[in-house]
C-alpha cells in the first residue's frame, strides 16, 4: 500500500486539502477538496469559533474521503517572521546558534521566549578567510499562533507531522528542489496578504509580505461601483484587468491596487539583484487564489518586463486523465496544499 501524505491549507477565505501517494519517485493525486472558511476562523481567539473551524476541517476530510490523521499544515506568512540573514561571517554550529538569536532580536517584534526559532543554512563558506560568509533563512513562529493551530487540529482529530510557512510549501510545489529551474520570483496572492519569495537553485533567498491581497481588490471594486462584496468578487473574477471589458471601468478600479503589488515585486527584484547581481530573476510565477484574475499575468509582464506565469502545482503529479482540465481551473489556489503534501520528512 503506497504511503499517503496530506497537506492542509487553512486560509482566511478557504480551506484546502490534498492527499498524494508516492510510488518510486512519482507522486499521484489521490484526493483533494476545498470548503469556505467559517468567519472569523483562525484569527479568532474564542474557543467556539475555533471549534466551528475544526468542524469545517472535519467536513472537508469526510467529503474528500481522506482517513489519514497525520498531516502537514501551513502557518500564514503574515503571522510568522521570515528573514534571510546574509551578513554573517563563517561560523561553527555553536557560534551560529547565538548569532542567529542575536540577529533575530532585531527583526522579531516580540520576546524570543515567545517564538519557536528555526533556521536553514543556505550558504556556508569553508574555512575562515576574508571573504567567507554564512547565509541563513530564519523563521520565527509565535508560540501562541502555533498553539492555536494545534488546538484546531486536535479538535478536528488530526495530528501535525510538520508545521511550516506557506511560502516554503509554495516554493516546493512550484519550483521544487530542481537546481536547474531559472531564478524565480514567486508572488503568492492570498485573501489578506501577498507574499514574495525569490528562489534560486531550489532555495529561498529573500522573502517579503505585504498586507494587500485579494480582499483589497474586491473592496476597491465594491467602493468604486457601490457594490455588495459578493457582486464585486464576481466582477473581479469575470472581468479582472481586461481593459476592453465594461469600458475598462473594472480595470480602472483594480489598477491602483495591482500597481501596489507590482511596485512591491519591483522592489523585491531590485533588492535581490543588488545582493546577487550574477543571478538575475528570469521569471515570475503568480500563485494563490488571486492568480486566476483575467488579464493579471499579461499586465504584470508588461509592467515588470519579465516572463510571468500562472502557477501550476500539479505539473509533476500524476492525475486521472478526466480530472486534468478541471484541476487546471483552480490550480494556483492549491499551491500551498500541494507543497505541503509533497513534504515527506
Amino acid at each position: 500500500m503506497p504511503k499517503i501524505t496530506v497537506g492542509l491549507d487553512i486560509g482566511f477565505s478557504s480551506i484546502k486539502v490534498v492527499a498524494l501517494s508516492k510510488n518510486k519517485e512519482q507522486f499521484k493525486l489521490e484526493s483533494l477538496g476545498t470548503i469556505a472558511s467559517p468567519q472569523p476562523g483562525i484569527v479568532s481567539d474564542i474557543d467556539t469559533d475555533l471549534e466551528t473551524l475544526a468542524n469545517a476541517v472535519k467536513q472537508l476530510f469526510a467529503a474528500a474521503k481522506i482517513s489519514e490523521k497525520q498531516i502537514n499544515v501551513a502557518l500564514p506568512e503574515s503571522r510568522v517572521f521570515t528573514r534571510v540573514i546574509d551578513d554573517l561571517p563563517y561560523l561553527t554550529d555553536a557560534e551560529l546558534t547565538s548569532a542567529i538569536r542575536y540577529a533575530a532580536e532585531e527583526f522579531i517584534p516580540m520576546s524570543l521566549a515567545d517564538v519557536n526559532l528555526n533556521w536553514q543554512v543556505l550558504v556556508r563558506s569553508d574555512g575562515k578567510g576574508k571573504n567567507t560568509k554564512t547565509v541563513v533563512l530564519v523563521i520565527a513562529s509565535p508560540k501562541n499562533v502555533v498553539s492555536k493551530y494545534l488546538k484546531v487540529l486536535d479538535m478536528a482529530g488530526l495530528r501535525p507531522r510538520v508545521l511550516e510557512t506557506e511560502i516554503i510549501a509554495v516554493t516546493r510545489s512550484l519550483v521544487g528542489s530542481n537546481i536547474y529551474s531559472p531564478c524565480t520570483l514567486i508572488m503568492q496572492l492570498g485573501a489578506t496578504t501577498t507574499d514574495f519569495a525569490t528562489v534560486s537553485k531550489g532555495l529561498i533567498w529573500l522573502t517579503r509580505s505585504i498586507s494587500t491581497g485579494g480582499m483589497a481588490l474586491t473592496r476597491s471594486l465594491a467602493q468604486h461601483f457601490n457594490f455588495e462584496v459578493s457582486q464585486a468578487e464576481q466582477y473581479k473574477r469575470i472581468y479582472g484587468l481586461m481593459e476592453d471589458q465594461l469600458e475598462g471601468k473594472v480595470f480602472e478600479a483594480l489598477k491602483p491596487v495591482v500597481d501596489i503589488l507590482a511596485g512591491e515585486a519591483k522592489r523585491v527584484i531590485q533588492a535581490f539583484e543588488t545582493k546577487y547581481p550574477a543571478d538575475p530573476i528570469k521569471r515570475i510565477v503568480v500563485s494563490g487564489g488571486g492568480a486566476k484574475m483575467p488579464g493579471l499575468v499579461v499586465y504584470l509582464a508588461n509592467i515588470l518586463g519579465l516572463e510571468v506565469q500562472e502557477a501550476d502545482p500539479w505539473y509533476s503529479i500524476i492525475r486521472e486523465k478526466e480530472s486534468i482540465s478541471k484541476l487546471a481551473q483552480d490550480a494556483p489556489s492549491y499551491s500551498v496544499a500541494v507543497g505541503l503534501a509533497l513534504r515527506e520528512d
